[in-house]
């Protein structure tokens, strides 16, 4: 999965949405979160590629919280894989 699934405003909103509302419409998520319903379409495909939102029979999306967390644990796994640790200034006594 691409750092930037995860780490875009929009999606971010969107995921939080659906976890704390449950399923809902582009429509209702658009108006919720002050977005167009076109841009809202557009993330949603996104977040369904990557496994985040699962679209459902009545046009509706939902998010797991559980499958998002695991994501998220996966993301920061592999951001730690690419950035070297960083050494912590030592007091100087």
């Amino acid at each position: 999965m691409s750092t930037s699934i995860l780490m875009n405003r929009t999606r971010s909103q969107i995921l939080r949405f659906l976890i704390r509302s449950g399923p809902s419409s582009p429509g209702v998520l658009a108006s919720g979160l002050h977005a167009s319903r076109a841009t809202v379409r557009r993330h949603l495909l996104v977040l369904e590629s990557a496994g985040c939102v699962q679209a459902l029979a009545d046009e509706r999306y939902s998010a797991h919280a559980s499958v998002v967390e695991c994501q998220l644990i996966d993301l920061a796994a592999q951001y730690s894989l690419l950035t070297p640790p960083t050494e912590l200034p030592r007091d100087q006594d």
